[in-house]
């Protein structure tokens, strides 16, 4: 399946749409054994088991047509807006949607979508719990300080505001990795559920990015705002002889506001910061140079080789010399 031929199958009516267009009725997910009326709640909630018998990640197109009535999910959802618009009522506010943007739901959020016209078409690509956790957290492994704050502020917002939208529509990479993962998913060939898996960090980064613009995460200086990922990103390029002095300089802070601020924005202090990122390139020359460790520890900013074993330990739990020997 291209790109054009997943345009005409997600336009077509399906069979339930067939039915809903005549009827404005919903027919779709009440009357199965994916949805359950847990005691104590008055509203229903999909369950895991009827999605997942194939793999962690599960797609499918929205019927258009009639009223989606209120109800929850025991797992994550994102809703693509492949084309047209889409009004969702989540936790009783109106959130509208259009054409290429993104809305990630967190598990037992309640939510109803009211009809959707001709023109307007959503895709859901839901997931377990685990595996949305497991695709950011291993974003905060090993891939700079820039990839680990992003990570973690989309982990955070959605935990506390329980859905984000993202406003992706000018993202041409995004649209494409979905579309791409749509066509794998709608039309399975060998390897389609292997393609899809992988096709979900990407888009995932893809989503840091957009949600970078979102949120701008500014910093306030004297002479004017900042953006903080500037600053991790001068971090992440001089980490080996950067100080907090050198780096309020360049960006025209106060030292001691400066030192401040990152410890609030990114929950580390900034020598934190230089030490992770430091220790996120030493695992990289362990694992993939054959560079002594003595090197290593120097080529990374550390004068003293006892302290960088110390360092590394504290980091890894390991010693450099184990750590290249299970990683090599």
């Amino acid at each position: 399946m291209n790109h054009q031929e997943l345009d005409q199958y997600l336009r077509q009516l399906d069979n339930i749409e067939k039915i809903q267009i005549e009827t404005h009725e919903n027919i779709n997910d009440f009357d199965g054994d994916e949805l359950l009326l847990e005691k104590g709640s008055i509203i229903p909630r999909m369950q895991e088991d009827y999605f997942f018998d194939k793999g962690p990640i599960f797609i499918n197109k929205h019927h258009r047509f009639a009223d989606m009535p209120l109800h929850m999910h025991a797992f994550i959802e994102i809703n693509y807006i492949y084309s047209g618009v889409c009004r969702q009522i989540i936790n009783d506010q109106e959130v509208m949607l259009t054409e290429g943007q993104v809305c990630l739901l967190d598990k037992d959020v309640p939510h109803t979508i009211p009809a959707l016209g001709e023109n307007d078409i959503l895709v859901n690509i839901i997931m377990k719990k685990e595996t949305f956790s497991t695709a950011f957290l291993s974003l905060l492994d090993n891939n700079g300080i820039v990839s680990s704050f992003l990570a973690n502020a989309v982990l955070e917002n959605q935990q506390h505001d329980r859905y984000i939208l993202f406003h992706s529509q000018d993202n041409d990479n995004l649209q494409y990795i979905i579309k791409n993962m749509l066509c794998e998913f709608f039309a399975p060939r060998d390897y389609s559920l292997e393609m899809v898996n992988h096709y979900v960090p990407v888009m995932f980064t893809e989503l840091m990015r957009v949600y970078q613009l979102d949120k701008n995460f500014e910093l306030t200086r004297k002479s004017g705002k900042t953006n903080i990922i500037e600053i991790l990103h001068y971090i992440q390029s001089h980490y080996r002889d950067c100080t907090l002095t050198t780096l309020s300089e360049t960006f025209n802070f106060n030292p001691n506001y400066l030192g401040n601020m990152l410890k609030e924005r990114t929950g580390k202090t900034f020598s934190e910061l230089v030490q992770t990122e430091r220790m996120i390139h030493a695992a990289k020359l362990l694992s993939n140079t054959d560079k002594s460790i003595e090197e290593i520890a120097y080529d990374i900013g550390y004068e003293s080789l006892g302290f960088f074993y110390r360092k590394f330990k504290d980091h890894f739990g390991q010693t450099p010399t184990r750590f290249r020997r299970n990683n090599k």
